[in-house]
């Protein structure tokens, strides 16, 4: 890959970033000549290439870390408005908080491509589920 194509895959990054992750309309932007299917396959291709999915990695930490938010943090984040939600009798909203702690800790299939099953989690403590998500995390790593 030369150093123009990076630099342009890292703007396609950058994009994929800011616009709410839609890699499709990032890459769109950058070859808007491309149709929909196309787009969402080079846009995959390109997250497989090393330099380009390291790019994204160090962007997404920096941002992490300007904003403080830790795995930990968003997982404490969720528990809260779980919990707000339960007693609010918001089960919807309960479901949604749920949902997305299972993202945040690879409890599902097609987030982590994992064989495992779905992990309930309702039942387990604060504690617990940061330790999950840690050492998912290790997995990952």
């Amino acid at each position: 890959m030369t150093d123009k194509t990076f630099e342009k895959y890292k703007l396609v990054i950058d994009e994929y970033l800011v616009n709410g992750f839609n890699g499709t309309q990032a890459y769109k932007k950058f070859y808007p000549n491309c149709s929909e299917e196309t787009a969402k396959v080079n846009f995959s291709k390109i997250l497989t290439i090393t330099n380009v999915a390291d790019y994204m990695k160090e962007k997404q930490k920096d941002t992490s870390n300007k904003l403080q938010i830790t795995l930990e943090s968003q997982i404490l984040e969720l528990n809260e408005l779980k919990d707000m939600a339960k007693i609010a009798e918001k089960y919807n909203d309960a479901i949604n908080a749920v949902k997305e702690q299972n993202k945040l800790l690879a409890l599902y299939e097609d987030h982590n491509k994992q064989k495992n099953p779905p992990v309930d989690t309702s039942s387990m403590t604060n504690e617990e589920l940061i330790e999950r998500a840690k050492a998912t995390k290790k997995l990952e790593s």
